[in-house]
């Protein structure tokens, strides 16, 4: 397996050099305008952000945890968005850095979201041995990289996420990027076995559920789904309108922290 270099200098504030890791500044700012993404501004989005970027992090610092889950009940409930915008806060916290992991191997996570089909990523590591170094993609953001899903949709993910290779992989990120937080975009929790095939070798879990959309089903079944494991919280976050008033991918803006049932 390839080495994970450590790219931080000895100066202060933290500003990782991307060497060797691939520079698409312009992937951000598409985004920006066309999805529910932070920007450097005092916006109610920003700031909803950051307060959950403040509890995730004292939590996490607390207990020694660098590595932390990101799921949902269903697709659509805001998983993505709100594991993209937390890492961006997060990033923009002048004492981290953050490696932004798209484990959703179906492709239609993170990897989507920002136009990156076909690159070559987490998946493309599991099978084929690609270096992670040629895999990082920095979207235009100091302090912030981005492990893609893979070139191609994977039908046997939740048995690849299994692998003692996939384990591996994150046991040397836990360990090389001690003074880093990694996030892992997960599949939803209830559509597939990919996020318990996962969820065993990371840190702690936040889960993303939906305003009025969520049902008192899923979260009583991911309640029993996650009760062995260490659960940091969950987020509520609600649809965004469209200009003529109908429902489109939904916008974690409206946030809360809080242990849930069972955690």
């Amino acid at each position: 397996m390839s080495t994970i270099q450590d790219a931080r200098p000895d100066t202060e504030p933290l500003n990782i050099q991307y060497s060797s890791t691939q520079v698409r500044a312009d992937a951000l700012l598409r985004l920006q305008r066309t999805h529910g993404v932070v920007k450097a501004d005092r916006s109610e989005l920003t700031e909803s952000f950051k307060m959950l970027r403040n509890q995730v992090l004292q939590r996490m610092r607390a207990d020694g945890f660098n590595l932390l889950a990101v799921t949902s009940a269903r697709r659509i409930e805001g998983k993505s968005l709100t594991a993209l915008n937390l890492a961006l806060t997060m990033a923009a916290d002048y004492d981290s850095a953050v490696l932004l992991v798209d484990a959703d191997l179906s492709g239609q996570g993170l990897q989507s979201m920002f136009g990156f089909d076909g690159a070559p990523g987490l998946s493309d590591h599991l099978t084929h041995g690609t270096p992670i170094a040629e895999l990082l993609i920095n979207p235009g953001v100091s302090r912030f990289v981005l492990l893609p899903a893979g070139q191609q949709a994977v039908v046997n993910s939740s048995e690849l996420l299994a692998t003692k290779l996939a384990q591996q992989l994150i046991r040397e990120m836990k360990e090389r990027y001690q003074d880093r937080y990694i996030i892992v975009d997960l599949p939803p929790l209830l559509d597939t076995a990919d996020a318990l095939a996962f969820i065993p070798q990371v840190d702690t879990t936040l889960v993303v559920v939906e305003e009025h959309t969520t049902s008192i089903q899923d979260l009583e079944n991911m309640t029993e789904l996650l009760a062995p494991f260490n659960l940091i919280g969950t987020v509520m976050s609600r649809p965004r309108q469209t200009e003529k008033g109908a429902k489109s991918k939904p916008a974690p803006w409206y946030l809360r922290l809080g242990r849930a049932r069972g955690a």
